[in-house]
């Protein structure tokens, strides 16, 4: 049986309309369904169905052509052997470019809506229901884009909805992560299986006064986190929304810095994500928010040797976040350095006190035994580890792939 494996619907290229004939316009969709790590195709057992809407944001409705004149009459099938779909979705007749802005949401049919949006409990083993979809037949990440006067923005939309799994699903305490992607092939600036699983976890654990005081390290008034190679921003901004809903919840009172880092390429996409989430932010808490979100650029190369930009040097950092980062274990003596050095300028920076510790929420999904190298690395430079979660991928088939979340210490009290 072929490798089965938590899937992306990703588009190779921006949705295209068509108004050349204007009784029957219709919008092109080219996508993939297709691994993470874009390594290989979903090869499903049985065809999947995809879902499509297309709608006008402001009144919600849809502008696609309603049956009995729906040129297609079956939805879009993903089938074995696919590398990839062209779809041709028809729209109300008679409509020109100007007149089609809307949101276009694509999702296997399986899935229960809303549209375009993945729920964090099916990433989580313990909260799925017995036969549900996801537990049945693994999961493949929706995807949304937006089209403006019959042109296609140049970015995609991953919406991760948390929850906790402790809470019925007609619950309204939840959570929209919303992270732009890049549209194309490419596998940069995309979210990867690791963050899912991790921002799935990181929600439902923090969703209580008890799960916020077990998983994360807020001692004082003030909680500072940074994110390496945060990419898109996943773990960052979700733990930024995660901590605003616990402040109005009246969990925790800390006001909160949250600092995503990485290198230059990725800082486009991240400073959009930040926007994004700023507007939840402000949503969740409308007396103002608590939570700061910022951008740096960091480079590992760099940071190993203790040089950081002025965001990163200004302050101590409670919490280091990561994932997905341990596949290239060229940069793993790097990776480890810099978390070295982010410990050494905690010690400069409480110097005065007695309990200097520096922890580490690291996430992965091992790929390869090289990347075991990791932990040797760890070890030498007087880190501690222990798995803090090991969490099941869901799949479809029968090959198990694992999320391991680890916590990394460094530092001792009273020493």
């Amino acid at each position: 049986m072929a490798k089965k494996k938590m899937h992306y619907i990703r588009l190779l290229r921006g949705p295209k309309l068509d108004t050349s004939n204007l009784k029957r316009p219709h919008i092109s969709i080219l996508l993939t369904i297709t691994t993470d790590l874009g390594d290989s195709f979903l090869y499903p057992d049985e065809p999947v169905d995809l879902a499509i809407s297309v709608e006008n944001p402001t009144t919600g409705q849809s502008i696609l052509l309603p049956p009995p004149d729906q040129i297609i009459d079956r939805p879009p099938r993903w089938t074995a052997g696919l590398r990839c779909l062209d779809i041709k979705v028809p729209i109300k007749p008679h409509l020109k470019k100007s007149d089609v802005t809307c949101t276009i949401r694509i999702h296997p049919a399986t899935q229960t809506p809303p549209l375009g949006v993945l729920k964090g409990r099916d990433a989580l083993p313990w909260s799925l229901a017995r036969g549900s979809p996801a537990a049945s037949k693994g999961l493949v990440m929706p995807v949304s884009v937006d089209m403006a006067k019959g042109i296609c923005v140049p970015v995609a939309v991953r919406t991760l909805r948390l929850s906790s799994s402790k809470v019925q699903p007609q619950d309204q305490d939840t959570l929209d992560v919303d992270l732009e992607e890049d549209v194309g092939e490419s596998i940069a600036r995309h979210i990867w299986d690791a963050g899912v699983v991790t921002a799935s976890y990181l929600g439902d654990a923090c969703s209580s006064k008890e799960g916020i005081c077990e998983i994360l390290p807020m001692r004082k008034d003030h909680f500072n986190v940074l994110e390496l190679g945060s990419g898109v921003g996943i773990l960052g901004i979700t733990l930024a929304q995660v901590i605003e809903r616990a402040v109005a919840h009246g969990h925790t009172s800390c006001k909160t810095t949250v600092l995503l880092t990485d290198l230059p390429e990725a800082e486009e996409r991240a400073r959009s994500n930040i926007a994004r989430a700023e507007v939840t932010l402000s949503r969740i808490n409308p007396d103002g928010p608590t939570v700061t979100l910022q951008y740096e650029d960091l480079d590992w190369d760099e940071g190993r040797h203790g040089r950081f930009g002025a965001l990163a040097s200004a302050r101590p950092w409670d919490l280091v976040i990561l994932s997905d980062c341990t596949y290239n274990v060229d940069s793993l003596p790097a990776l480890v350095g810099t978390l070295s050095a982010l410990h050494a300028a905690n010690v400069k920076h409480h110097e005065a006190e007695a309990d200097t510790r520096t922890s580490v929420i690291l996430a992965t999904k091992p790929r390869h035994s090289s990347e075991q190298a990791l932990f040797g690395l760890l070890s030498s430079a007087d880190w501690r580890y222990n798995v803090l979660k090991s969490i099941p991928l869901p799949k479809l088939g029968e090959e198990d792939e694992i999320v391991d979340i680890y916590l990394l210490e460094r530092g001792e009290r009273n020493t």
